[in-house]
């Protein structure tokens, strides 16, 4: 059997960096970027000053001539693009760790972050960033690789050590020799061809961050004519789409699998090649622009409000299958139906590409005349959406952020729109979630962060009033407006609050404020979704359908800007 891998231990850090800076060793282009920080280099540098294992490198070797658009330049580096052999020396595993220690022997600045600043302290014998300018005997690290500099230290410990009968000179040394001894292990492939590759990331995972699937569809379907990559992100440079917040690189994936295969599993989506994505992607970022702009009239002004990214693929594959500009007419009440109810029944929350399938057979069958409505049980309470927070990932948030954008909502001291989008020149009119009773006087609200965060107690205003709010009551700031503004309780009925909910605020009562505009809202839902009525008391509300996901969210906002 043809031997593919060869397993290289001569190597050390110099002759890793030499290839580096004369352009043999190279990024592929499916690679992430680098994100590693200082405290994690640090780490790294102390392994290895340890004697530790650090793991190996698994490199792909390739074609100059074949692969030279295929390398990703780490900007600020200034690496040369052109190697100076005949082949490049892709980095399949362990990009973070060579790019790291690189940055920090060298002393680069990088994504505006000084790697300089490592140093290694002669005293403690460890690696670390000063956090005191006073402190003695910090070096910086990249000290140990230039020639000069090492030398200075040298001359520099020399008398130290002699005046203070110490030994740091020697600490240095040591420090030196395990660098330029510490060996490299490089597992490197060879005559293996792109596909390979792709096929080898699926199996490997040292210690970095696993690949995506799209950063194997990336692999798998690139070519010196294709890069999709580059195409996603020019789709998203365009100003329409820049405004509506840009399109997730798997709604392309998966859009391209459906138009090619009418299946977008990950499977299929491993199946794309470069040519037939050359073939369809025109036609396909034509359907995903007619499939956001249909969206936008389910009030998804921005993508941010999308309950699923999934509704995408699937909506431009009714553009790509009946080849129409627009819906056609009769189409028009089934396809809204059908988002309500996947929306509020959280349809895609599990098997997803499984009901993607489904779902674009259905919307086949309605190109092909085959008009059979496709909608899903949906049940929610006031309970279940008092409990939704602004600070969860939540698709029951989403709908009900479009059902509020549906509203055209006004600011309540002019009666002016809200713009909804990134379109505003003026930062002033770009849209704000306002907490209406503010956060900070939570506690005289009778509640907590997590009752605060309520998606009820939110309202989308330009940013120019929320700041002008800023931790005023509700009270205050309402009777304020009200003398400015006759048609205030109008222009609340477009956040969803009545003129019970009103009084409400006129009183500072946060919990009643909530419970009548969660009741509005609820009864939004149900003219969307169609579904019967049901007695609150019997039915039992499941908290762990309506909370997807937590991410970061900033709680501890006092000027409400």
């Amino acid at each position: 059997m043809e031997k593919k891998i060869d397993i290289i231990n001569n190597w050390n850090l110099k002759r890793v960096f030499d290839e580096l800076e004369n352009g043999n060793m190279k990024i592929p282009k499916f690679q992430r970027g680098y994100v590693w920080e200082r405290t994690k280099i640090v780490h790294l540098l102390n392994s290895i000053y340890k004697q530790y294992p650090i793991g190996s490198f698994f490199i792909w070797t390739a074609s100059k001539e074949e692969y030279t658009n295929f390398t990703r330049e780490i900007e600020g580096l200034n690496l040369p693009k052109n190697p100076y052999s005949n082949e490049y020396s892709f980095i399949l595993d362990g990009q973070q760790r060579i790019t790291s220690l690189y940055v920090a022997l060298k002393g680069k600045t990088l994504n505006n972050t000084d790697y300089s600043t490592i140093c290694f302290n002669v005293e403690k014998g460890v690696f670390q960033i000063p956090r005191l300018k006073t402190e003695k005997h910090n070096i910086p690290a990249y000290k140990l690789f230039d020639t000069a500099e090492y030398g200075n230290v040298l001359k520099d410990y020399v008398m130290y050590d002699l005046e203070h009968q110490t030994n740091l000179l020697q600490v240095w040394r040591d420090c030196e020799q395990t660098f330029s001894d510490y060996p490299i292990s490089i597992i490197k492939t060879m005559k293996m061809n792109l596909e390979e590759v792709v096929d080898i990331f699926e199996r490997i995972n040292q210690g970095g961050k696993r690949l995506s699937l799209f950063d194997l569809v990336h692999a798998s379907t690139w070519s010196p004519d294709f890069d999709l990559r580059e195409k996603i992100n020019k789709f998203n440079s365009e100003d329409a789409v820049k405004n509506f917040g840009g399109v997730e690189n798997e709604v392309f994936t998966q859009s391209l699998a459906l138009n090619i295969f009418d299946d977008a599993t990950n499977q299929n989506q491993l199946k794309l090649t470069s040519e037939a994505c050359i073939q369809k992607w025109n036609v396909t970022s034509d359907c995903i622009k007619k499939a956001i702009d249909y969206v936008r009239s389910y009030g998804v002004s921005f993508s941010s409000f999308l309950p699923y990214h999934s509704f995408i693929p699937v909506l431009q594959y009714y553009f790509y299958k009946s080849q129409s500009s627009s819906v056609q007419a009769k189409h028009k009440k089934f396809i809204e139906d059908w988002f309500w109810t996947a929306t509020f029944s959280q349809h895609y929350s599990s098997s997803s590409l499984s009901k993607m399938k489904e779902d674009a057979e259905w919307i086949n069958g309605l190109v092909n005349n085959i008009d059979v409505p496709r909608t899903f049980k949906v049940l929610i309470s006031l309970k279940d959406i008092t409990r939704v927070r602004m600070q969860n990932n939540s698709v029951i948030k989403n709908g009900v952020m479009c059902l509020m954008s549906l509203r055209t909502p006004k600011d309540f001291d002019n009666g002016n729109t809200v713009p909804l989008d990134r379109s505003n020149l003026s930062k002033s009119n770009s849209k704000e979630n306002h907490h209406f009773f503010p956060y900070s006087l939570r506690e005289q609200f009778g509640t907590d962060a997590n009752g605060i965060n309520s998606l009820l107690n939110f309202v989308l205003i330009t940013s120019r009033l929320n700041r002008e709010i800023s931790n005023k009551y509700p009270s205050d700031y309402m009777k304020e407006y009200s003398a400015q503004n006759t048609f205030i309780k109008e222009h609340l009925q477009t956040h969803f609050i009545t003129e019970e909910a009103y009084d409400a605020i006129l009183e500072n009562n946060l919990q009643k404020f909530l419970e009548l505009r969660g009741k509005e809202i609820v009864a939004e839902i149900q003219s969307k979704t169609q579904f019967e009525t049901f007695n609150e008391d019997e039915y039992v509300s499941q908290e762990e359908e309506i909370v997807e996901e937590d991410f970061e969210f900033e709680t501890e906002i006092e000027t409400e800007e």
